[in-house]
Parts: structure tokens; sequence; C-alpha cells
């Protein structure tokens, strides 16, 4: 029995020891394939890093690429834009000339596509400087049946060419809207441009009616219509319902998808109806909801409150308007309601029903802080940050004004009424005579007692202002051999030079530079605070932190605190 109970543990145990030494094959085998896995983990590492860089160089040269060609196309597009709008605004500039009614419509249509040329190039430049990975919107308080009067008069003549009816039936008095005038614009222009495509016969007409809560527009065409089968195609990018190389009608098939997505960005869709032989009629919708006046006078204890439900309201203290069109591109899911005068601030607060308040300032100012916090409801937050822009430039290299071309007469005129001072005789210092002959016009359709100088460089331009005495200078800043900065600089060095000031119009945008506190965002929200409030705020900021180890990512915009909490301080 002894023997018998000793063969028994042996053999139990000569299975134990057989079990852990599979166990322990198995084990080698795991460690082996964590080795191996981990060596591909650095690997690819590498791979990354690598693939980081050259994602990078391709991003800074995509963003050159961009602003070199915004650039390019900004010069002649200023020139056409400018003397355009001249003509068409002030025809007496050029005396003697008659002006027939064609004439001075062919005109006006010229400077409203210029300018819808122009608004597109501005996207490109905002998306190239932020990097953006999504079209944003510049959303503003409009009318619709505006925006339907500019996308007429754009393709009207294309219409007359065809003989073709374009007509418009608007029901009156429809609300104002809160949207991209912009991007309504183009989707107007696209579906019109596409129904003049398909219709021979007949013509087009625009309806927008007030439906529910939302603008429904409706663009009827009289021309061969769709089958049924084919309508899904319509909205799938370079979708062709004919798509043969022999179709009878041109088109990318980018057009109504692109309409499409700017739509839903507005918080609409957009859908056809349509009859092969008997035309197509394409739908689209702008949501409505209570909507806050622009006039602040119009506001009253019992106007309705601005309904949040659609789009989240942000107040912003932002006096450069360039800076204050690419936040509002950034934060395209809030509407980013301008601040001009601390006395609006509780109308706006009790009309909008803001998420929070922005407050653009060069570091930390804590009077000013504390007294818009003061203004402000205390379950408000106030975020104030330091926004590098192209004003707050100007003002370190002394300069009174920047201005980005295309620049239209009113904003030189209400540029150079801003300085508060009389102006009578003003350099205009461009390498480019076709420039430096608008400015000149523009200066002479004012009606003021303005007396031009022309200096087609930086040589000659410093050469007059110590020849003659000059009341303004208008400075291009990129010019061969003496820059504008070089003009500026000397001008600052020159104490008989140094007191005249000097606006600057150039086609891109100036250098980005870094406030002197480096990054600076502060939360503040005089109401308490629960520890899961400090914590989701503090975690928000953290998340929109860079790596440390890794390149921060030049220009990418950085993710938006969330308003809600007090931070930590």
């Amino acid at each position: 029995m002894a023997l018998a109970w000793m063969h028994n543990s042996y053999r139990r145990a000569e299975a134990l020891v057989n079990e852990l030494r599979n166990e322990r094959m198995s084990l080698a085998r795991a460690l082996k394939m964590l080795e191996e896995a981990y060596v591909r983990i650095e690997k690819m590492n590498y791979a990354l890093i690598e693939a980081r860089s050259i994602a990078e160089e391709a991003r800074r040269l995509k963003a050159e690429f961009a602003a070199n060609v915004s650039h390019e196309l900004r010069t002649p597009l200023n020139i056409i834009i400018g003397f355009s709008e001249t003509m068409a605004n002030a025809p007496e500039t050029w005396a003697g000339v008659s002006w027939s009614p064609v004439l001075r419509g062919d005109i006006e249509q010229i400077y409203q596509n210029a300018r819808h040329l122009s608004s597109l190039i501005d996207d490109i430049l905002d998306l190239s400087a932020l990097d953006v990975h999504k079209l944003g919107l510049t959303v503003d308080e409009a009318r619709i049946e505006e925006v339907i009067k500019e996308a007429v008069a754009v393709v009207q003549d294309l219409y007359r060419a065809k003989n073709l009816y374009l007509t418009v039936q608007a029901d009156p008095e429809l609300p104002r809207v809160r949207m991209d005038s912009t991007r309504i614009r183009q989707v107007l222009i696209n579906l019109l441009t596409n129904s003049s495509r398909f219709t021979s016969v007949g013509g087009v007409t625009i309806t927008a009616r007030f439906v529910g809560q939302q603008i429904e527009v409706a663009v009827a065409d009289t021309g061969v219509g769709i089958a049924p089968q084919d309508v899904h195609r319509v909205f799938e990018d370079f979708g062709q319902v004919d798509g043969s190389t022999s179709r009878k009608y041109e088109g990318t098939g980018l057009g109504v998808p692109l309409s499409k997505r700017l739509v839903e960005l507005h918080g609409g869709k957009m859908w056809l109806a349509s009859q092969p032989g008997r035309g197509t009629t394409f739908y689209f919708t702008v949501p409505v909801l209570s909507q806050p006046p622009t006039d602040l006078g119009q506001f009253s204890a019992n106007a309705p409150a601005y309904a949040t439900a659609y789009r989240k309201a942000v107040l912003i203290v932002e006096p450069d308007p360039l800076l204050l069109r690419i936040v509002r591109r950034h934060l395209s899911g809030y509407d980013v309601v301008q601040v001009r005068d601390r006395a609006d601030l509780p109308a706006l607060i009790d009309h909008y029903r803001p998420t929070a308040v922005v407050i653009d300032q060069p570091g930390e100012d804590h009077v000013l802080l504390q007294t818009w916090v003061t203004d402000t409801p205390r379950d408000l937050p106030v975020i104030t940050v330091s926004l590098p822009g192209s004003l707050r430039v100007a003002q370190t290299l002394g300069i009174q004004n920047y201005l980005i071309k295309p620049v239209l007469r009113e904003q030189l005129l209400d540029a150079i009424a801003g300085l508060g001072r009389p102006v009578q005789t003003v350099l205009i210092v461009d390498d480019d005579p076709q420039l430096v002959e608008l400015v000149s016009r523009m200066l002479q359709s004012a009606g003021e007692a303005y007396h031009p100088l022309e200096a087609f460089g930086g040589a000659e331009a410093l050469e007059r202002l110590r020849r003659e005495p000059v009341d303004l200078v208008l400075l291009d800043l990129i010019m061969p051999e003496i820059s504008g900065l070089m003009v500026l600089q000397a001008m600052k060095a020159d104490p008989a030079l140094a007191g005249i000031p000097a606006i600057v119009i150039s086609a891109q945008y100036p250098e980005t530079v870094s406030s002197e506190d480096g990054l600076f965002v502060k939360l503040v929200r005089p109401q308490n605070a629960s520890i899961n409030e400090t914590l989701n705020c503090l975690q928000a900021l953290m998340g929109a932190l860079p790596l440390r180890g890794l390149p921060p990512v030049e220009g990418a915009p950085a993710s938006p605190a969330i308003p809600g909490g007090q931070p930590a301080s």
C-alpha cells in the first residue's frame, strides 16, 4: 500500500512537472512574441516620427503655397474690386464721362462677382493660417432675400444670353437669419448655374417662404429633369447623371454635393423633386428661431430671448476685424457676437444668453478683467486670452491701421477718418503703379480736399518724405529692395518723420507673433464651482496642450476652453 501510494504520488508529481514545463514553454513563447511586438512598436514609433516630420513639412509647404497663391490673386483682384466699386458708387470721379444704365449695371456685376471671389480667397487664407480640417462658417445676421438678389445679379447675364427667364418670388417680411451669407450665396449660385446648364427653354423661378421654424428656398427650372433612378447620384461627389465621355451637358459634379454640405453646416437640409422632361426643383432650408435685431436700440424687455437650441452664442471683445473673422470661422459651432461697447453688454447677455464672454487683451490686466467680471452675471464665465493679430502687430510697429487687400473705398476712408486728425497730403507707396492709381482715385472720389502723392518704391518714398510735408502714408510692406518695414523703421529713426501716421495696405496677413506673456488663457466665474467643474475645465485645458518632446504643430488651432467652471489659479 505504501508503494502504491508512493507510485501515485510520483505520477501526480510527474504530471505537475510536465504541466509546469509546458507553462514555462508557453510563457517563453509569449515573452518572445512580446519582445517581437515591442521591436515592431519601436519601429512603428520611428516610422510615425518620420511620418509626422513629413506631414509637418507638407503642412508648411501647403500653407506657404496657399499664402503665396492668395497673395498673387489678391493684387489683381484688388484692382478689379477697387476700380469697379469706385465706378459704381462714385462715377463723378471721372469728370466728363457719361455713364449709361447698362454700363453701370455691367460694372456692378463685375464688382459683385469680384467680391464673391474675394470671399472665397479669404477662406483659403483662413484655412491655411489655422490649418483647419473643416470648413467653418462666418455667421452673421442677414436677410435671405438680399442674398438671393446678390446671387441673381451674378448669374443673370448667363440667363440673358440663353434667353431664359429668372424670377424671384419671396414672401414679404421674411425674418432675418443668422447665417454665413457668402456660403448661402455660393449655394444659390451653384444651383442657378446648374439649372441654366440643363435648361434650354423657359427659365428658373426662385421662391422663398417661411415654413415652421425655417426658411425654405426652392430653385425650380424647366429643364430636362432627372429620372427617379438617377436622383441619388446628384448628391454624390463627382456624380453625373450621364457619366459618359460624350455627354451633352458639362459639369464636374461637385456643385450640388458641396451645396448640400454647406446647407447642412447651417443646420438645414437639401433635397430635390424632378420629373423627366418637365424640370427639376432643388429645395434647401435654413433654420430660423427667435433672433435678436442688429440695432441695440430695438431691444426691449418684452423681446423674446435668443433661442440657443439652434446655435450657442459667445460674446467677444475683439477690436481687430480680421482677427474677429478668424475667431468666428474657428468657433463655427457658436454664434460669435462682437461687443463694441461695455454699455451694450447687459442687453447682449439678456438677449443672446451666451455661453461665455471672451476678452482679447494683451497680457494679464487684473483691473480690466475685474471690470468685465463685475458687469457680468455671477454664473457667466469670462475667458481672457491674448490673441496675436494684425492690429496688434501694427501697433507694435507704430502703424495706425492694417488693411488687407482687396481694400474697399469705404474701408480706406473709414481708416483715414479713424485717425482723428486732419489729413490732406497723402503719400501712396507701392511698387504696383495700378494700385497706386487705384488708391489715388479712391481718395479723389471722397469729395475731400485730399492731395495724393505717389511713390513706387521704398527709396522714392523716403526721398519724398524728406522733401515734402506729408500728413499720412499709405504703405505696402512687400516691395523689392527697400521694403515697407524698412521704410517704417527709417521713419521712426528720423525725428522729423516719426510723427507721420502710417496705414499699411498689404496683400497678406502680417507675420504672426506670440504675445509677450506666451500662452495666456484665464477663465473666471464668480459663482462657486464644484470640484468636478474645476477638474473638467482642467482636463479640457490639459487635452489642448501639446505633448512634451513632440514639436508643436505651428498654426494648428487649439481646442476652445469649455466654459462652465472656475479653474484652479
